[in-house]
C-alpha cells in the first residue's frame, strides 16, 4: 500500500491554513482601497453586512491561533484549541450567512476564508475524534 510522505499533508495543511488569512487580508485591502478620502468619521459604515462579515471572519482566522501558541497561561493546551476551535467555527459560520448580503465584490474573498476556516476546524474535529 502507498504511503504518503507527512510532509505532503503539512505542507497542505499549512496551505489550507494560509489561504483564508490572505483572502481576508486582501479583502480588507480592497476595503480600505474603495474607501473615501475625505473625513475618516464620514460614512464609516457604507456597507454594514460586509464590515460585520469582514470582522467575523477575520475573528476566525484569528482564532486557530491557539492551535500553534498554545501558551495561553489562563487555559490549558487543550482548553485554548477547543476555545479557538469553537470561536473560529462560530464567527466563520456566522460570517459565510452574512457575507453575502454584503455590495462589495470583495465579499466572495471573505466568504471562501470562512468555508475554508470551517471546513479546516471541521476536518481537525474528525482527525481528532478518530
Amino acid at each position: 500500500m502507498h504511503k504518503t510522505p507527512e510532509w505532503i499533508l503539512v505542507g497542505l495543511a499549512l496551505v489550507w491554513l494560509a489561504t483564508p488569512w490572505v483572502l481576508v487580508a486582501l479583502a480588507w485591502k480592497k476595503w480600505a482601497r474603495t474607501r473615501t478620502k475625505g473625513n475618516p468619521l464620514e460614512d464609516l459604515i457604507d456597507d454594514p453586512a460586509f464590515l460585520i462579515g469582514q470582522i467575523l471572519a477575520t475573528v476566525s482566522c484569528c482564532a486557530l491561533i491557539p492551535l500553534f501558541i498554545p501558551a495561553i497561561y489562563w487555559w490549558g493546551r487543550m482548553e485554548a484549541v477547543d476555545h479557538g476551535l469553537i470561536i473560529s467555527l462560530v464567527s466563520g459560520l456566522i460570517a459565510g450567512f452574512i457575507l453575502p448580503f454584503g455590495l462589495k465584490c470583495a465579499k466572495w474573498l471573505s466568504f471562501v476564508g470562512c468555508l475554508l476556516n470551517a471546513g479546516m476546524v471541521l476536518t481537525f474535529v474528525v482527525v481528532e475524534s478518530a
